[in-house]
């Protein structure tokens, strides 16, 4: 017969284990108190709730199924994670949360250790980017690789970034590392003034409250990027987010060949079709190379310093200069399909978003 300590003992139904050193846990489960008040320790002084996870090693788990053939019990993972999350709550007096919580504590039954892992932070927002010249992620240099390089000046990345001037300003109020999820994105050369949604996902904080406005103040220091709407969010918004697609309505300068006359304003603001557009020659090193149908519309329109200037409506995906100057073809119709001669966008902004269903659901 079997002998274990009193604790295993008792989560089995029947009573019929020897009572002395024990073959599944060597003792160690009546050691669980001190363990639980080491994890206890760990959480957060802002945790308002925590969840707990257990590493039992497989050969314990494989003497407790020896166990098992004599009698029925409640499995070592289940009892610990019971025990622990019970004590933990009653010493640190915060909620526990089996769904996550601010954090976890995780029990280690090999090395008798607890440690502790923050759950990430999301805050959901809408970005402005007002000046041209940055990437909306970081772009590391494609020499160095983010070494830093003489191509790059050092800089180990080719451009600054939306996510960068964002995800500083929490990390230094918070601690960990940040990631961000948008709804789309601009070329760098492209402003958005209409404020794409985001979420910022912040991972391993050391902290969980954050001073929202004092975070949205320092982003607009530079004058490069504003962010409304900051809120915090669940886990769930970053899928809602990343995997929502709206349409938008750009504004473009364009550039006519021998300039810009009333008849080629009035065919531009008379644009209305269907595109066929395949993929841009600018992109198709790092995308598939297929034919992609949109929807594209000139809502407004008018002749600015010898330019059309266009507001375009237009469905997500859709490459707007190259519906200005038909990438060789590559996209049909097109304005210089349209006109007979040559179109160029000199200049693009993102002016709306269309993202009501986003407002609806986050605000």
């Amino acid at each position: 017969m079997l002998q274990l300590c009193k604790e295993c003992a008792s989560r089995f139904e029947k009573d019929v284990f020897a009572i002395g050193e024990c073959s599944i846990c060597g003792g160690k489960v009546a050691r669980f108190g001190e363990l639980a008040e080491r994890g206890a320790l760990l959480v957060g002084g802002d945790w308002g709730s925590f969840s707990v996870s257990t590493t039992i090693p497989k050969g314990v788990l494989a003497a407790e199924e020896k166990a098992f053939d004599y009698s029925p019990g409640e499995s070592i993972k289940t009892f610990a994670n019971r025990y622990f999350s019970e004590r933990v709550a009653a010493i640190s007096e915060r909620k526990y949360d089996p769904s996550g919580g601010d954090g976890r504590i995780m029990f280690d039954f090999r090395s008798f250790t607890a440690r502790r892992e923050a759950e990430p932070l999301f805050f959901f927002g809408r970005y402005k980017k007002l000046k041209e010249g940055l990437s909306q992620t970081k772009w590391d240099c494609g020499k160095c690789f983010g070494r830093g390089c003489e191509r790059c000046a050092g800089e180990g990345r080719m451009y600054r970034s939306v996510e960068e001037i964002i995800g500083g300003p929490f990390v230094k109020r918070v601690g960990g590392a940040f990631c961000m999820h948008a709804s789309g994105r601009e070329d760098v050369d492209v402003v958005n003034t209409a404020g794409r949604p985001f979420v910022l996902e912040i991972s391993n904080p050391e902290a969980r409250k954050v001073d929202l406005e004092g975070a949205r103040g320092e982003i607009s220091l530079g004058g490069e990027v504003e962010v409304s709407d900051l809120k915090r969010v669940g886990r769930g918004a970053v899928e809602l987010v990343a995997d929502s697609h709206f349409p938008k309505t750009y504004r473009a300068w364009i550039e006519v060949a021998g300039g810009a006359g009333e008849g080629d304003l009035e065919r531009i603001a008379g644009f209305s079709h269907m595109l066929k557009q395949q993929t841009p020659n600018r992109v198709v090193h790092r995308r598939a190379d297929k034919i992609r149908e949109r929807r594209a519309e000139v809502v407004r329109a008018e002749i600015a310093d010898g330019m059309v200037v266009a507001d375009i409506l237009a469905d997500a995906g859709t490459y707007i200069k190259e519906l200005v100057s038909g990438d060789g073809g590559r996209t049909e119709p097109s304005f210089s399909s349209l006109l007979g001669k040559g179109c160029i966008c000199k200049k693009l902004e993102v002016v709306e978003i269309e993202d009501d269903f986003l407002r609806l659901v986050l605000g």
